[in-house]
């Protein structure tokens, strides 16, 4: 898409916090200035980082009008997000991106051809990881699929990564993300996906997540945060209380598997098993006479309930 048909076009603001990603930052930018899409604007929010990367950031906003720099006391990768969105964001529609991650030339020009294609208000693309800093090849023929606010759960369609998605910007309307929490994906992809009519997703892999040693999940070491529970329990009783038996059903299915996967974690106390046992159990409950999960799904189920650790350790096998 050329400069002068740029109007034609819905603009898109890239939101990217900022944060020890010193090495990374460039390639990072880069990929969103090789963008055949230019309708843009980038926000690159310095969360008070210590390196070099605000400094980084300031050099690019002086050599195009399209990106402006917000400096802010470290509060983490929700505090920097939510302060981009609290920032007046001029685009139509919304991206994350990670200072450590980068995309696909083409990420922006055909996720927003997929939007227009369907009127979609969201569009959720696949993504490779791993340490390169050129974006591989694209071998894998694209498959679309085109679904509603239920069936992006019921399909299990729905990536609770805010990232590699394009969000209209009116489904931010009173939705932050949670300061303070790791696992902060978990409390908010699902409300964007419920508030959303039309949500396109493509199997095309045209984000890139960067193994970095010093990111969130990497300084977690391999403990999880239990606290991911709550953000379940959440969407479970909003589901409950609107009376949609199809998605807190499914919201049962996804924290009962993330439990399943938990259960065998060693780094994990006694009473953290029993605490995953526990909200396992209160889920298996209702799912076991559900219509709305499968055969497979309760199976395993069934099996965990009986052989809990050895159930996780396979599971986890296989996962990884």
């Amino acid at each position: 898409m050329n400069i002068d048909s740029q109007t034609k076009y819905p603009q898109v603001t890239i939101i990217v916090p900022v944060y020890k990603v010193e090495q990374y930052i460039n390639n990072c930018t880069k990929s969103i200035l090789a963008q055949t899409y230019v309708n843009w604007e980038l926000i690159l929010v310095d969360d008070g980082s210590p390196d070099k990367s605000g400094e980084i950031c300031d050099k690019y906003a002086i050599d195009n009008s399209r990106i402006r720099v917000l400096h802010k006391q470290n509060g983490g990768l929700s505090s920097a997000r939510n302060y981009a969105l609290d920032s007046h964001p001029r685009g139509e529609f919304i991206t994350f991106l990670d200072g450590d991650d980068f995309w696909h030339p083409e990420y922006l020009d055909i996720l927003v051809s997929l939007q227009r294609k369907y009127l979609a208000d969201i569009v959720q693309c696949g993504y490779f990881r791993g340490t390169d800093t050129c974006f591989p090849s694209l071998n894998e023929s694209a498959r679309i699929a085109v679904i509603d606010n239920h069936g992006v759960f019921i399909k299990e369609k729905a990536n609770v990564i805010m990232c590699a998605k394009l969000y209209r910007v009116s489904l931010f309307d009173s939705v932050r993300m949670p300061i303070g929490l790791y696992n902060e994906d978990d409390w908010t992809t699902w409300k964007l996906y419920y508030r959303a009519r039309t949500i396109v997703v493509t199997n095309q892999a045209l984000y890139y997540y960067t193994v970095n040693p010093n990111s969130i999940m990497a300084r977690l070491g391999k403990k999880p945060d239990l606290r991911y529970i709550n953000a379940y329990n959440e969407r479970v009783a909003f589901f409950e209380q609107t009376r949609e038996k199809d998605l807190e059903h499914c919201s049962r299915l996804q924290m009962c598997k993330s439990l399943v996967l938990t259960f065998s974690n060693g780094q994990l106390t006694s009473e953290e098993k029993r605490l995953v046992k526990s909200k396992f159990e209160e889920s298996w409950i209702v799912l076991k006479s559900s219509s709305y999960i499968s055969v497979k799904y309760k199976v395993l189920f069934f099996l965990f309930h009986i052989i809990p650790l050895t159930i996780s350790k396979i599971a986890s096998k296989l996962r990884a």
